[in-house]
């Protein structure tokens, strides 16, 4: 399974820009509250930065959130964006097998368009799959403090509850 870093090495000389967006605190936590200024913001950035070994440009949304909001306020979305603006990718999570099968199709209908071939787009969903290292993600949690594991707890008892997301077609599987 590939990881994000070297994707996005793979995939710049064909064009593809690659950037983290670092948003906020999905689950603040004594060591890693929730931001209360853009100085703190911009210093537990460099920390994930350099925990995660992040080598794309991270760009750090402002205090109020404005570039989550936009984009939909999931705590670890993927978008693909074309140079025209228009969004040919989103994922709720971040999955790398994913995104390189996304990257590939794009690139495919790119490489076919210069072909002359004439494309029309279209909407479609997929429910995507990932791998889910649990000792890895409550590692970081534990990292943020006991707040941050008491967060979570808490999110995943009303994710269990089972609210709507607004949009999205509810399907049993």
């Amino acid at each position: 399974m590939p990881a994000l870093e070297p994707l996005a090495r793979a995939y710049a000389p064909r064009g593809i820009a690659s950037v983290f967006l670092y948003t906020r605190e999905a689950h603040p936590g004594e060591h890693f509250p929730a931001h209360r200024s853009l100085a703190q913001k911009l210093d537990h950035a460099r920390a994930f930065r350099d925990r995660f070994a992040i080598e794309r440009p991270v760009l750090v949304d402002d205090l109020a959130g404005t570039a989550h909001r936009a984009y939909g306020l999931l705590p670890n979305m993927t978008y693909l964006i074309g140079r025209g603006g228009r969004v040919l990718f989103r994922a709720d999570w971040t999955d790398a097998a994913t995104i390189e099968a996304a990257l590939r199709y794009v690139l495919d209908a790119r490489a076919r368009r210069q072909e002359g071939l004439r494309l029309k787009p279209f909407y479609a969903e997929l429910v995507g799959y990932r791998w889910s290292d649990q000792a890895a993600f409550d590692a970081g949690l534990e990292l943020a403090g006991p707040q941050a594991v008491d967060d979570f707890a808490r999110a995943m008892e009303r994710w269990q509850r089972g609210s709507a997301v607004p949009g999205r077609v509810q399907v049993d599987e």
